[in-house]
């Protein structure tokens, strides 16, 4: 039988790195996904393909993207401006750890830890480094050691982690040690880079309008045209259904599918954005000037995207 590779890398070898590193025998990753041991085996050795619904499940499972699963090279996915996978977990990583401070600095430390459960962040290193710190604290662990031990930890990271977790180490520190919420900004921007600096129009995380503004300014909106109506009814799906959505989309995608509805589409999708993310997209929608084909394409990628989420909750026990 004829191997099948993927951009010239057989997905198969990533397949079995990914179980490897998590010391799982094919016997176990196959229980894990509801399969056969034998179609572990023959994706590994690159004799049959996962379909689309598995390959959704090990990249959820390996907390990888598909196309990193598939060993897709970073040139053949599409990649615009600041809005990469990294960026975007950095930035969200970033608007958290603002609030972290702002929290702890009026409330206190153990109200930070409190509030970090309920942020709409999908940092899981962030979650466990405020309750491990705070748990050496109330040990009386020095503080100095706390944080050594927390960026061994950070080594620890897959690779495509380790700056959000060095970040997060970082500002964890300053917050800890007191250090005011502007100072904290600016360290996490320097781990983010010019271009957001740049994107931010050199403003120190200040935004121009604030988050019920922003989203009061699409709540009118008109549909772009008949035919753009696919995302219609989206409004009344739930916030976790559409932050599964937002984290596997580009916002090039994003920007356009929303330049197409309606107020009350837009709105229930920008509303689970973060107020960092929400600022940008909200601009980039606002300089749009594409065509209702652009419209119509990212659209359909949103319907295939919720259609995905709907067939992998019916296949998860």
């Amino acid at each position: 039988m004829e191997k099948v590779e993927y951009g010239g890398i057989a997905a198969g070898g990533r397949i079995y790195s990914l179980r490897a590193a998590k010391g799982m025998t094919q016997e176990q990753l196959a229980a894990v996904l509801c399969v056969s041991p034998a179609a572990v085996s023959k994706w590994e050795r690159n004799l049959s393909i996962p379909n689309i619904e598995y390959l959704w499940a090990l990249a959820d499972f390996f907390d990888c993207s598909i196309d990193a699963l598939v060993g897709r090279a970073e040139t053949q996915v599409e990649r615009v401006g600041m809005y990469d996978d990294e960026k975007f977990r950095l930035a969200a990583a970033a608007e958290a750890l603002r609030r972290c401070s702002q929290i702890s600095r009026a409330e206190g430390l153990l109200a930070m830890e409190e509030a970090v459960a309920k942020m709409n962040c999908d940092s899981k290193f962030l979650s466990f480094a405020v309750h491990y710190i705070m748990e050496l604290f109330t040990k009386q662990v020095d503080a100095e050691l706390s944080f050594r031990l927390l960026e061994n930890y950070v080594t620890t990271l897959p690779e495509a982690r380790r700056m959000e977790g060095r970040m997060i180490a970082a500002a964890l520190k300053m917050i800890f040690e007191g250090v005011s919420t502007e100072i904290i900004e600016e360290l996490t921007i320097s781990y983010i880079g010019m271009e957001y600096r740049e994107k931010i129009g050199g403003m120190v995380w200040g935004m121009k309008r604030n988050r019920q503004e922003i989203l009061n300014q699409f709540k009118e909106k008109k549909v772009y045209s008949e035919a753009a109506k696919l995302l219609e009814g989206f409004e009344h799906r739930g916030d976790f259904e559409i932050q599964v959505i937002l984290r596997n989309l580009d916002n090039v995608t994003l920007t356009a599918a929303l330049a197409g509805a309606s107020g009350d589409v837009v709105v229930a999708f920008l509303s689970n954005l973060s107020d960092r993310m929400l600022c940008f997209i909200s601009e980039d929608m606002e300089r749009w000037n594409g065509t209702e084909e652009e419209i119509l394409a990212a659209q359909k990628k949103i319907l295939e995207l919720a259609g995905r989420c709907n067939e992998m909750n019916t296949l998860r026990p």
